[in-house]
């Protein structure tokens, strides 16, 4: 478990530290204020030798373009810039997670080099023959990074002195390519922790079948079908069929929740799941993640999203209760009033002397956040104090 957080150049944050961390954390804040950012970094921290989660991070936000200017560079880029506080990549700019964690300190860092002959430029047939940086017609020369650089990262867990890490050249523009990328971590064996992250979007329907594979015909399938019943106490199997699941992938860049059906008591023919709406799927994704990753961390970004106020505190109690059973860490997000109230009100059940469930504040502007334990949530609670 992570008991503090330490965030430094990242984003929208010259420095912030989250402290006294539970196993149930809910992230609160104002628009832009960096929750997101938060669940991010301890995606990436917690994530060693696997440049994904990077990738994914700025992929997700729209920070990525594709390249066109040489044949050799041709192909989609991430914006690397858009990592570093201020957009600031000069030579020596830095980005720095610290944790502290029952095993000791988990630490990662990115930071701008010299370019180098050894880093990787593109693909595994040039790495051996780095290309030199591309220049550019361009009507705005602050587009492009004033001089070549490199992006080095390099991840620390727990007592190992060993460093996992890579070297990676940018173009002018501050892009790192999808082919460069596929070497980090390349025969490196890191033993890292079960880690999941549910977009505001909810798990895409791919993500969703593979999972479901996994609980069918275990004691795992009953405990999402028990999920679902939260919000459609009618439902009485999930079941999910080949084909369809192929064509939710096909489908996923609209959209599709193709695959999955619903029995449910009452009614002879069975029901695409994602004909029941938002909550079912959120809850859907929810419990399959927390089914799937015992002895890890779960990263829930709009914790609340579908879910009607009515059923949320059904919702904490899920999540509580087995984040508790399974050891899973869990960091989430939320706008909602209804949301950490709901989180009160179970709270007021399950209350223990070591608070397992904390609030955490975070205020653009400020560089620490505002920790809430289990006893001053149900106090803010009962009392109607706004703690957002």
């Amino acid at each position: 478990m992570l008991k503090s957080l330490t965030l430094e150049n990242y984003r929208g944050f010259h420095r912030f530290d989250l402290h006294d961390l539970a196993r149930v954390n809910l992230i609160v804040g104002s628009n832009n204020a960096g929750k997101t950012s938060v669940l991010e970094a301890v995606h990436i921290l917690e994530s060693p030798s696997d440049f994904g989660p990077i990738w994914s991070t700025l992929a997700r936000r729209g920070e990525d373009f594709f390249e066109e200017s040489e044949p050799a560079r041709v192909g989609r880029h991430i914006d690397v810039r858009r990592l570093f506080h201020g957009h600031d990549v000069a030579i020596g700019s830095r980005i720095s997670f610290s944790a502290a964690t029952d095993r000791g300190f988990d630490r990662f860092t990115a930071f701008i080099t010299e370019p180098t002959p050894d880093a990787h430029v593109e693909s595994d047939a040039q790495a051996d023959q780095p290309q030199p940086f591309e220049t550019y017609d361009s009507e705005s020369d602050s587009e492009l990074i004033p001089r070549a650089a490199a992006l080095g990262i390099c991840w620390q867990n727990g007592q190992t002195i060993a460093d996992v890490s890579a070297m990676l050249n940018m173009t002018r523009r501050g892009g790192i390519s999808s082919n460069a990328v596929r070497t980090v971590g390349r025969g490196i064996e890191v033993q890292r922790v079960p880690i999941r992250l549910i977009t505001a979007s909810s798990l895409s329907p791919e993500t969703v079948s593979d999972l479901f594979d996994q609980v069918v015909l275990t004691p795992d399938e009953d405990f999402v079908i028990e999920a679902l019943r939260i919000i459609e106490p009618s439902i009485e199997r999930i079941a999910s069929t080949g084909t369809d699941r192929g064509r939710a992938v096909y489908n996923r860049g609209i959209g599709s929740r193709g695959g999955l059906f619903v029995r449910c008591s009452g009614v002879s023919d069975r029901i695409p799941i994602g004909s029941m709406g938002d909550g079912i799927w959120r809850l859907l994704g929810l419990a399959l993640a927390l089914a799937r990753t015992e002895g890890g961390i779960l990263l829930v970004d709009e914790i609340d999203t579908g879910l009607h106020y009515g059923v949320m505190e059904d919702m904490w109690k899920l999540v509580n209760e087995t984040a508790r059973k399974h050891n899973i860490q869990v960091f989430a997000t939320t706008h909602s009033r209804d949301c950490y109230e709901s989180l009160a009100a179970v709270c007021r059940d399950t209350v223990s002397v070591n608070s397992e469930v904390t609030i955490q504040r975070v205020e653009r502007g400020k560089a620490k956040s505002t920790a809430y334990s289990e006893q001053e949530i149900i106090a803010a609670a009962k009392r109607g104090m706004e703690v957002r």
